[in-house]
């Protein structure tokens, strides 16, 4: 997987001073190491953003692709500098699972939301298949392979980042181009609607406290009214001495409603998740959550005894959580940790995928 190239009006130079507080607390300075050049980090209203390296990254969405199945990576998020100083509110993002980085230039919105900077960037994976189907074997006879993976770009017609409590996620998509094989593995068609995709990064740092997130605007993509939503739950647990993984689809509907900077997304009929959550606007279509809050989530324990699923839905902390939208779906993902029951201690990455009823 090669690194993707992105056009910048000037050679950059890219450094990074990380404090000691991590990710949530990084200060960035220029690169000639002087205190009084412009925050690389900053926003337009003269906050400071996060930068710095956000690890155990997972995806938790793909689109159906094998990008989910890349090893725990690490997003990286760096000023942009010239001789001249250091950009006020660009940021260069770095990719880098295994051997390979893609690096790809946003926009920070507010002090914890970015976007994509500009057309034309891409995100470099395995979001392609190549080969499968029918295979002739050399006896004679017919097996059926599974498709292999296959080296691909996705490229960005947006991207979504959003910072909570210490922890990245990061909405992406566009369309599947410039699908690679290999030897004796032909290419198949990218899928014609693009995909959607989403990186969480740092799970382990996100622990629900801290201060309120500021509103920086009462105007925005997200549409008030409901939606009907697909969910992913994927959930650890010790039950009877015995840890437990696994992946629970759902589905339910979700009422969002506004009120100034404020938004409130009431989720219902989900085995997954219910409750409601407060989250204040912080860019045209991101939004963090309040701090603090709690929501009922599925349990993933499996009986030993009787190897079913331990039915007993449970309230959870939500220890960060992310609301985003294109302008017609909503995407919301919170990480949850529970304190009581057959399923204390869990913990669970859920994810909502919503489009307006009717």
């Amino acid at each position: 997987m090669k690194a993707l190239s992105f056009l910048l009006a000037a050679p950059l130079l890219v450094g990074m001073a990380f404090g000691a507080a991590g990710c949530g607390g990084i200060d960035s300075r220029s690169s000639k190491g002087d205190d009084s050049s412009n925050d690389a980090g900053s926003t337009d209203d003269g906050g400071s953003f996060p930068l710095g390296a956000y690890s155990d990254c997972q995806w938790l969405v793909t689109g159906g692709t094998f990008e989910s199945a890349s090893s725990p990576a690490t997003l990286t998020l760096g000023p942009i500098c010239s001789a001249s100083g250091c950009a006020a509110s660009a940021m260069v993002a770095s990719f880098q699972s295994g051997q390979a980085t893609t690096t790809f230039t946003l926009h920070a919105t507010s002090d914890s939301s970015a976007t994509l900077s500009g057309p034309g960037q891409g995100f470099s994976g395995e979001w392609g298949f190549c080969g499968g189907g029918a295979v002739q074997l050399d006896g004679g006879g017919i097996a059926v392979a599974d498709p292999a993976p296959a080296e691909a770009t996705l490229s960005l017609t947006s991207a979504e980042l959003t910072i909570d409590q210490g922890v990245a996620f990061l909405q992406l998509d566009g369309p599947v181009v410039d699908i690679q094989g290999s030897p004796g593995c032909t290419p198949d068609v990218p899928p014609s609607s693009g995909l959607s995709a989403l990186l969480v990064c740092d799970v382990s740092n996100g622990n629900g406290v801290g201060n309120a997130p500021a509103a920086t605007t009462t105007t925005s993509r997200f549409a008030a009214g409901a939606y009907a939503c697909s969910s992913t739950a994927e959930f650890l647990v010790s039950y009877q001495g015995e840890e437990d993984h696994s992946s629970i689809g759902g589905s339910g509907t979700l009422t969002l409603t506004a009120n100034g900077a404020s938004l409130e997304a009431v989720y219902s009929g989900d085995t997954n998740a219910s409750g409601t959550l407060e989250f204040v606007v912080t860019s045209d279509s991101s939004a963090n959550p309040v701090p603090g809050q709690t929501i009922t989530v599925g349990c993933g324990a499996i009986d030993p005894t009787t190897l079913m699923q331990v039915n007993a839905p449970t309230p959870g902390n939500v220890n960060a959580a992310a609301l985003t939208t294109d302008g017609t779906a909503l995407y919301l993902t919170f990480l949850s940790k529970t304190s009581g029951g057959a399923c204390a201690n869990q913990t669970a990455s859920t994810v909502l995928v919503c489009m307006p009823k009717g």
